[in-house]
């Protein structure tokens, strides 16, 4: 369908006539579609960018009352950041990007939508403050990361995942209410997620957020830690080209290579033990490789001849201690308990990789060389329990992933997962990341096949390792293993949406 005149006014006249278009090559760059879903993407109706809270609420209203839909979207990195289906508007908030309030004495931070890593993060290390910075690149949202996706990231070993990080919130219901959470709902300010009666902040944030589904946040605040690096860090050349360093005797990085994840376990626990380190983290040896080369050519060299079976389970370790002598002790402990748990310190020029690279332990802004083989790539899983548990959800891996690798499906690397664990090891989250070829016309498809032989391998275990998230066939079958809460969920969801119609999306 296309908009109607009359909505189409209605719809300018909230945001402006500079700020709303149905022009086709406008549309057209808002509904490409990507080889990692299987739903054909449609073109939105329209584009808008409101440019405040109040905008937004009148648009979904207009909405509401014409029958439309609408996606809500940032930096459009996921699939769920377009429209699916017909009769949806695509409201852009990339407008709504003002830094409101930075207060170092309470260490919280209130921002809006369009507000990117590259912009906060800097800005805060200036001040001696860090946060969790979600390892998608330096242009993501940072308001989305932390308030309505997943936001994982390599540092929350040392502190944790963004959802702690979630203070109050501004949130336009999906009846164009604007709400607010937390202390702010009592007029106390943005410092508290959590406030007298019932607390929403699950609701918005839980493990992975709503994705919009409940509503669009357009404000919220972050809890702030303080930095253990250096307030600025020191970079050469030009990016994809760039080294980023710190200049600090407090700072080290160490690398080892395990032979078996349940090794890996035992050293993330026993460091865990200690507090040693800021970050730890069992990392994917696929992408390390891609962020360490320069080219496709230059890829397949490095891991046929040192990667693929020389650092199959790599261990990445930063100290970033508050002194030298500290700094000493944590290197003790380090080695002491890799000697236990059988870790193989890497070859230096590749563990060096990562001293030249301290933007791994931030915003990782090399994320865009995964993409260099020109292929497709997928991270699933993504989600959490023990550490134990994450490293047997990592040995169940091989009771799948031959019969797609062996065949050509999908990129033959079979111990691509990553293990973050949290709060020194109190917590971990699993990452299963693969690729495959999207020019072959079967790849989607091999793709989809891959996705269910791993949540069939979780059901059959009883793995937390796959979060129900959002209301289609996946959230019905792995609800099950999360005592029911899809039914709940989609309580929720009926009662804070009464224009909610399922969505059946082939999985």
């Amino acid at each position: 369908m296309s908009l109607p005149e009359k909505v189409y006014r209605e719809l300018a006249a909230v945001v402006g006539e500079k700020y709303i278009s149905d022009k086709e090559f406008i549309l057209a760059g808002n509904r490409a579609k990507t080889p990692d879903t299987p739903i054909p993407y449609r073109s939105p109706e329209a584009i808008l960018l409101p440019g405040s809270a109040e905008e937004v609420a009148e648009i979904v209203k207009i909405c509401n009352r014409n029958g439309l839909d609408f996606v809500p979207s940032v930096s459009g990195a996921i699939a769920l950041a377009y429209c699916m289906k017909p009769g949806c508007v695509l409201i852009d908030l990339k407008r709504i990007d003002r830094i409101l309030e930075l207060n170092e004495e309470d260490r919280y931070v209130v921002i809006e939508p369009g507000v990117r890593h590259v912009q906060l993060y800097p800005e805060l290390r200036k001040r001696g403050l860090t946060y969790p910075a979600a390892a998608v690149g330096p242009g993501g949202s940072v308001l989305a990361n932390i308030s309505s996706f997943g936001g994982d990231n390599h540092t929350m070993y040392g502190s944790s995942r963004p959802n702690r990080h979630l203070l109050g919130v501004e949130i336009v219901t999906r009846e164009g209410e604007i709400l607010r959470t937390g202390s702010l709902q009592t007029g106390a300010g943005w410092f508290c997620s959590e406030s007298p009666g019932p607390s929403l902040r699950g609701l918005i944030k839980g493990w992975a957020g709503n994705h919009g589904d409940l509503g669009i946040v357009t404000k919220c605040a972050i809890a702030l830690d303080p930095c253990k690096g250096p307030a600025e860090y020191r970079t050469e050349g030009v990016s994809p080209h760039n080294r980023v360093y710190f200049d600090s005797d407090c700072s080290r990085v160490y690398v080892f290579n395990f032979e078996r994840i349940q090794d890996v376990g035992d050293a993330i626990r026993a460091l865990g033990e200690c507090e040693v380190g800021s970050t730890v983290i069992k990392y994917f040896y696929l992408p390390m490789t891609l962020m360490m080369t320069d080219s496709a050519n230059a890829f397949f060299e490095k891991w046929h001849a040192e990667i693929k079976d020389g650092v199959r389970m790599p261990l990445v370790v930063h100290l970033a201690a508050r002194s030298v002598r500290e700094r000493e002790y944590e290197e003790k402990i380090v080695f002491d308990v890799m000697e236990e748990t059988n870790g193989k310190r890497i070859p230096r020029h590749i563990e060096k990789w990562f001293e030249e690279n301290m933007d791994f332990f931030m915003i990782v802004s090399r994320l865009q060389s995964v993409l260099r083989l020109g292929g497709q790539w997928n991270p699933i899983k993504l989600g959490g329990d023990s550490v134990q548990h994450m490293c047997d959800v990592g040995d169940a891996v091989s009771e799948f992933i031959y019969d797609f690798t062996e065949t050509g499906k999908i990129f033959d690397a079979p111990n691509d997962y990553q293990v973050i664990p949290m709060e020194y090891g109190h917590f971990a989250m699993i990452e299963l990341l693969y690729m495959w070829d999207r020019l072959d016309p079967n790849g989607g498809r091999n793709s989809m096949e891959f996705m269910m032989a791993s949540q069939e391998t979780d059901l059959r275990h009883h793995y937390h390792s796959s979060t129900p998230q959002g209301f289609d066939q996946r959230a019905e079958a792995m609800g099950r293993l999360y005592s029911d809460c899809h039914i709940w969920m989609r309580r929720i969801k009926e009662a804070f949406d009464p224009y909610y119609k399922p969505m059946q999306i082939p999985f």
